[in-house]
């Protein structure tokens, strides 16, 4: 259910692109530091707009250093060092990474349990030592996630999507706003709550199809039928972009940053990003699959 949020990378300037790769090479890094070697195969580009998020609220200047790592051995690549910031979004990711692979387990059949199943050994361990840093967070994670599957499995007459959606808003919620206090707190929460319920919503119209094909709950089968109507791609567009009106509000309460470049990467991601992204999915004429999760490029 992740892997959406990303740039529009032709839009951004060299030294934003440079930020924003040192701080995904640094998240990688934090990874195998605080969760372990192995969690850094869930690297995701979701986290790094959670990173520039918090990174922003807290005012923490990103130390970027050349590195070399096993994926780019002789070409060293900026990345940012000695993050709080970096390593709590490295256990963000470990436990939420993790409760998505139990509740595969439960919910899924065939090849994704199979992967499921594979996976949880090599990623047991980083979600102890995530879980151990953050207990309360892992918990309200584990709820979220049952309600969700709960949800799609006892609603079989639901009429609306806003309901699942909100549950992983709430999700996604809890994990922007972790630590934080005050006016960050409440801007975190408010763009993790819209972000959530959006990707939420994107997700279900990229799996539309195979939903289809497999019997799986899909919001959209009960909204709009097997033979969704251009109306009905045009109403979820609307409703994306809504979502994102809701972030976009938060993002201009952010009135100070530690250096321009995080806030022209959230900009960019907010206002160009999401948008094409939400473009892509809501035409089925153009209906490929988005890249999603793990991306070592």
């Amino acid at each position: 259910m992740l892997g959406y949020i990303r740039t529009a990378q032709g839009e951004l300037r060299v030294r934003e692109y440079e930020t924003y790769r040192a701080l995904y090479c640094g998240l990688c890094k934090h990874m195998g530091k605080c969760t372990g070697q192995c969690s850094r195969m869930t690297l995701s580009y979701d986290f790094v707009f959670l990173a520039a998020l918090r990174i922003s609220l807290l005012g923490e200047k990103p130390q970027i250093e050349r590195k070399r790592c096993v994926m780019h051995p002789f070409h060293p690549r900026p990345t940012a060092m000695r993050s709080p910031t970096l390593a709590y979004c490295a256990d963000a990711s470990a436990l939420l990474v993790y409760h998505k692979l139990l509740d595969d387990l439960r919910d899924e059949r065939g090849l994704k349990r199979i992967r499921a199943l594979l996976a949880r050994p090599f990623l047991h361990s980083a979600y102890r030592r995530a879980e151990k840093r953050y207990p309360m967070l892992s918990q309200s994670i584990m709820r979220s996630l049952q309600m969700l599957s709960d949800y799609e499995k006892n609603s079989t007459n639901a009429k609306s999507a806003d309901e699942p959606a909100a549950i992983f808003g709430g999700l996604m919620e809890a994990v922007f706003s972790e630590g934080l206090s005050g006016p960050n707190a409440r801007i975190a929460a408010t763009m993790g709550r819209a972000i959530g319920r959006w990707i939420y919503l994107a997700d279900a119209a990229d799996d539309f199809w195979e939903d289809r094909k497999k019997g799986r709950f899909n919001p959209y089968l009960r909204l709009f039928g097997e033979e969704p109507t251009p109306a009905d791609w045009e109403d979820l567009r609307l409703a994306l972009t809504a979502l994102l009106c809701e972030a976009e509000r938060a993002f201009l309460l952010m009135d100070s940053y530690p250096t321009p470049e995080l806030r022209e990467i959230l900009a960019n991601i907010l206002y160009l990003g999401l948008p094409q992204t939400g473009e892509r999915l809501t035409h089925p004429s153009d209906h490929t699959k988005h890249p999603k999760g793990n991306d070592h490029t």
